[in-house]
């Protein structure tokens, strides 16, 4: 009698489960994609304008060095022509 009464409500019951399972995924699932990606481009955009900044920063750093050296090699040329 039970075995039965599974064979015929169990289609109902499955049918049921995967309505509200797809309502589910109709009405939050897909439209929180729309807001992560909203929320992912803001990331990247805010991402890249760090990576530019550190871009300009090490390019900065490395033109104070360049600047550096050749301060320090004018200096030598200079100490060298004197000691001449």
């Amino acid at each position: 009698m039970v075995n039965v009464l599974i064979q015929k409500y169990l289609p109902f019951v499955n049918f049921l489960i995967a309505s509200v399972a797809l309502g589910f995924q109709v009405t939050v699932l897909y439209p929180w994609h729309y807001e992560l990606q909203h929320e992912f481009n803001e990331l990247q955009k805010q991402q890249d304008a760090k990576l530019r900044q550190y871009h300009e920063l090490k390019m900065q750093t490395i033109k104070n060095i360049e600047d550096n050296l050749t301060k320090l090699n004018r200096e030598r040329k200079n100490d060298n022509t004197k000691k001449e």
